[in-house]
């Protein structure tokens, strides 16, 4: 694997975790406001 091709797939991961953390953050906020 090339340097490029491994960062490529590093900032592809970071986006999906930080994805993932804006939806928790949503859904518990959401969470909140029901209860």
């Amino acid at each position: 694997m090339r340097a490029d091709e491994l960062q490529a797939k590093e900032s592809q991961v970071e986006e999906l975790l930080v994805e993932e953390l804006l939806v928790e953050e949503v859904s518990i906020d959401g969470m909140c406001g029901v209860y």
